[in-house]
């Protein structure tokens, strides 16, 4: 029996470089099984889930059709056969339907079953038949008249499933130069499957160090079970034409095991995580991994003011510092792209906040926006604003940090600049590297106290 939900939607496919067909329904000849365990499969951090597995098949010479399993939702334009003497000139794959929204345009115009709740007591199943499909709603005829259902009714419908309707493979046409048994391997991707980075750490303030783990979390919503001999997660830009990144579940117990000892291996452009023992996901599942040893870097924490010399007005405008934790990657090994929470090591539960960070080589520095400081606040406002006839404008801004914590502060203040801008003028010293079109001062904040900024820029307009 088939139950649905009421929630259709749109599939489409395109074919590339081959003829291509897509079937909704039974295909000619014995439907190819899915393939239980492949030898190899790679996901990467950019939503690509690619799928690589050989066979030794019997082939005539000429022309002919064979069926081949499938590990997942196949992309049909993605699809290569390597063997030699053996071109691949087609493919026919089944359409994917994990809504289920092909079946249930199929069924309009024939009878399906109302169930409610368990189905099996009295008054729980009505008969009825399939008139149409309304956006998120279905139309039924029962007892002489029409109803709609939605998500929110408490009637589902049902039919019986159609067991030769799911060939979980894909047939391929193919010419063979002569006859004999060859060895095939096929490379493919498949949508679904997909993993993120996930790095988890402790900062203790007093020390200046924080504590770093990484995890690699690995969701298969392919609608199949994802098993291979051997695996790799791969971190690194791939692009890909019409695809998203991913977007992973929250952590589930670990199932697979990273080999953490040899740290990944560098491709050039990308890097490859072994999986030790392969992979074995369900479908639906979610399942996380340590991708690397924990490791101890050297952090600060330091706070950011940022804004323009032009929001600055004559009223003044009170705002939060950022809080900010900054250290090199000085790991073995790079950082792969993801979120990073940071725990405060000084307090029982205590979250610092949460960052993203890309794809971070070893050795390149580290920036983290953790949150907004409950005690460092700042005061802006406009002090001058002039003309000339020559066309120079000048401004005088002053700002006033404040610091109500039992600690001193550092505060890192970056004023946005005109393009033309120079100083003029400032109570502190500028730091010296300071971004193009900006300027920045590092200021110690006395616990309990201020610390004033008052600076002069000119330009022509």
């Amino acid at each position: 029996m088939t139950h649905l939900s009421i929630r259709p939607a749109l599939t489409a496919a395109a074919a590339l470089g081959l003829a291509l067909s897509w079937s909704a329904g039974a295909q000619t000849g014995d439907p190819a099984p899915a393939e239980a365990t492949v030898d190899a499969a790679a996901l990467y951090n950019t939503g690509a889930a690619v799928i690589e597995n050989s066979r030794d098949v019997e082939l005539a010479a000429g022309a002919q059709t064979l069926d081949w399993p499938l590990s997942g939702r196949l992309r049909p334009e993605t699809f290569w056969l390597s063997a030699p003497g053996v071109s691949l000139t087609g493919l026919s794959a089944a359409r994917p339907d994990d809504e289920g929204s092909g079946r249930l345009a199929a069924r309009v115009g024939r009878s399906v079953t109302l169930l409610r709740g368990a189905g099996d007591a009295a008054g729980d199943s009505r008969e009825g038949r399939l008139v149409g499909v309304q956006g998120e709603a279905v139309l039924v005829q029962v007892d002489g008249r029409i109803e709609r259902l939605t998500d929110g009714s408490p009637w589902r419908i049902a039919w019986p499933a159609d067991t030769g309707s799911d060939p979980g493979g894909v047939q391929l046409d193919v010419e063979a130069e002569a006859a004999g048994t060859r060895a095939l391997t096929a490379t493919y991707q498949i949508d679904g499957p997909r993993w993120q980075a996930s790095h988890t750490g402790r900062f203790d303030a007093e020390t200046g160090e924080l504590s770093l783990t990484t995890m690699a979390v690995i969701d298969n919503g392919g609608g199949a079970r994802l098993s291979a001999d051997r695996a790799w997660l791969v971190a690194g830009e791939v692009s890909r034409a019409g695809n998203g990144g991913p977007q992973p579940a929250m952590m589930a117990r670990s199932e697979a095991k990273a080999d953490v000892a040899s740290g990944p291996q560098s491709t050039g452009d990308t890097y490859r995580y072994a999986l030790d023992g392969g992979i074995d996901v369900p479908a639906g599942a979610t399942r996380a991994v340590a991708i690397m040893a924990p490791h101890t870097f050297e952090a600060s924490r330091r706070y950011r003011l940022e804004n323009s010399l032009y929001s600055v007005t004559r009223e003044t405008e009170r705002s939060h510092a950022a809080v900010r934790l900054r250290f090199d990657n000085t790991a073995e090994v790079p950082l792969p792209a993801g979120p990073l929470r940071v725990y405060d090591g000084q307090h029982a539960a205590g979250l610092m906040g949460e960052a993203t960070i890309g794809d971070t080589p070893k050795g390149a520095p580290v920036n983290l926006t953790l949150g907004a400081a409950f005690d460092i606040t700042a005061e802006r406002r406009l002090v001058d604003d002039s003309r000339t006839e020559g066309g120079e404008r000048s401004r005088t801004a002053e700002i006033t940090l404040h610091n109500a914590g039992d600690a001193s502060a550092t505060v890192d203040v970056v004023e946005q600049l005109p393009d033309t801008a120079g100083i003029e003028s400032a109570s502190e010293d500028r730091v010296d590297d300071s971004p193009v079109n900006s300027a920045q001062w590092t200021l110690e904040v006395p616990a309990g106290g201020d610390k004033r900024l008052r600076y002069t820029v000119t330009w022509t307009e």
